[in-house]
């Protein structure tokens, strides 16, 4: 897993996000700067579908984890479920977000 996530901080709130819309959540500016974050997350929720959606992994595990200054985000998990509270390793694969309790290095 790489060492570091890219999110963007607004100019002119300067809330910390993660990309995607390109508008800020908290005052909806478009402007915003680069910045990276360690790529560790703290667990705050977690599932497992049993029945997921056609094409999709089974089970498909997915969990928030929350980065840096309160950001959080969903993503898939790999391998062993982690509980509430666990530290994972978060890589971005295209436009989704992976989990592992392996370290990143």
């Amino acid at each position: 897993m790489a060492s570091a996530l890219q999110l963007r901080r607004c100019v002119s709130c300067q809330g910390l996000y993660v990309p995607g819309t390109g508008l800020c959540p908290r005052c909806g500016m478009r402007e915003a700067l680069e910045v990276e974050v360690p790529s560790l997350g703290t667990v705050v929720a977690v599932t497992e579908l049993t029945s997921p959606a056609e094409g999709w992994s089974i089970p498909h595990r997915i969990a928030l984890v929350e980065l840096t200054e309160a950001v959080r985000l969903l993503g898939i998990v790999e391998g062993p479920l982690p509980v509430i509270g666990d530290t994972v390793g978060i890589r971005k694969d295209g436009d989704v977000y992976r989990l592992s309790s392996t370290p990143p290095g």
